[in-house]
């Protein structure tokens, strides 16, 4: 039998239990349907048009607009301290004004998704789509170290006022000896902001 890990989805038939929590009424994570989805990009799982979930943000004028979306509970594991969560991502738009980062927070931290005392989360990627070619997307691996000891959420904030990323294949795998580089590299300088 599989072994199904919690937080891990490929958005092929549910987003698995993540969870928008964009208080914006029009901007927000949500899956691609036929109809609706970024730059007719294909699923990164089997190259069909739905199977991802995306934001897209546009016509703000200057003002950025962040989304929020959260992993149900991940069970932390002593036995396993540290996990690489690795993904797909891809960005389009314009990309000066978009960006996507990733934090976790325990879960007694977490209790409160609105809170977003600086001193309470620690951004452990973050990715410009400035860097990125956003006319033609194109899915690329992601990875970062997620600490594992307690019982956890991942969240993934993306921020835009012209344009969005879109997300595949989260997994979780036991980091090797405790090391698991950021991809892209330059994931690692994160802007205080």
């Amino acid at each position: 039998t599989a072994n199904v890990v919690k937080g891990e989805c490929s958005f092929d038939r549910d987003s698995c239990g993540w969870r928008n929590t964009s208080t914006a009424e029009t901007f927000d994570w949500r899956m691609a349907t036929l109809t609706k989805r970024p730059a007719n990009l294909p699923d990164k799982t089997y190259g069909a048009p739905v199977g991802y979930a995306y934001f897209d943000i546009f016509n703000t004028g200057s003002r950025s607009n962040v989304v929020k979306m959260i992993s149900p509970t991940i069970p932390g594991n002593p036995a396993v301290p540290k996990l690489c969560f690795s993904f797909w991502f891809a960005a389009f738009g314009a990309g000066d004004s978009t960006s996507l980062k990733i934090y976790q927070k325990p879960v007694g931290a977490a209790s409160n998704d609105d809170d977003d005392e600086e001193d309470n989360k620690q951004t452990l990627w973050y990715l410009s789509a400035e860097t990125l070619d956003t006319a033609r997307p194109e899915w690329q691996p992601g990875q970062v170290l997620i600490e594992n000891q307690r019982d956890h959420r991942i969240y993934l904030e993306g921020k835009a006022s012209n344009g969005g990323f879109a997300i595949d294949q989260l997994t979780f795998y036991p980091a090797k000896d405790g090391e698991c580089p950021n991809r892209p590299e330059n994931t690692k300088n994160v802007p205080k902001f």
